[in-house]
């Protein structure tokens, strides 16, 4: 096998690994606002399994589900809280999941406070990508604020998040998101064209060599 054809063995080799392999989906603590952060505003009085929102500049809609089964409920207007509630009397959150169009950031608050919710349980939050892959993330928390910011890199967008906290915490609040809609990622088609460009010199080479033997 020539060196040319090793090279675009090579190569080929690369465009064919998983998208994933570009992928990241990186979990920090805290509260770390990304370029473009939006707040997602939310209606007072909206009860039910699934609540909505809004995105403060873009309105992109965004929907709150708790796999759980659990009734959601807003309290107030704009950049609250959301809670749950049975039989018209507020309970510790268990697992919440908001979903939008691709997006490339977000932060929200698992807060903990006053007679609602118990602290020193692990959360776990998972992010599922708009490949079709899911990152994990597990933290403890605490008594107030548990800010967490989630971010897509390497062309990736997230599309879900998903919250779990078996012994419940008191609401989900200030939630941002940022890239909302406007994450547009490689899904290959860009490797796609330069390896058929790449085939193609490789036989316009071949023939050149052909044409001179």
């Amino acid at each position: 096998m020539n060196k040319t054809s090793k090279l675009l063995l090579l190569i080929t080799a690369a465009v064919l690994l998983p998208a994933v392999s570009w992928a990241t989906i990186i979990f920090t603590l805290g509260n770390n606002p990304q370029p473009g952060e939006e707040n997602v505003l939310l209606n007072q009085g909206e009860t039910g399994p699934i609540v909505t929102g809004s995105t403060n500049q873009s309105h992109i809609g965004v929907n709150f589900v708790s796999p759980a089964g659990q009734t959601l409920t807003i309290p107030a207007n704009g950049q609250a809280r959301i809670e749950a509630t049975s039989g018209g009397n507020q309970v510790a959150l268990s697992q919440i999941d908001f979903a939008l169009a691709p997006f490339t950031d977000a932060i929200f608050n698992m807060h903990i406070g006053g007679t609602i919710g118990t602290s020193g349980g692990a959360a776990t939050i998972k992010a599922f990508d708009n490949l079709g892959g899911t990152s994990s993330f597990t933290t403890t928390l605490g008594n107030g604020e548990n800010f967490v910011t989630v971010v897509a890199s390497n062309g990736e967008s997230i599309v879900d998040i998903d919250i779990a906290y078996p012994t419940g915490f008191t609401d989900l609040r200030q939630v941002r998101i940022s890239g909302a809609g406007s994450a547009v990622p490689d899904t290959g088609s860009t490797l796609g064209l330069l390896f058929l460009s790449l085939i193609g010199l490789f036989g316009l080479n071949r023939l050149r060599h052909v044409q001179l033997a």
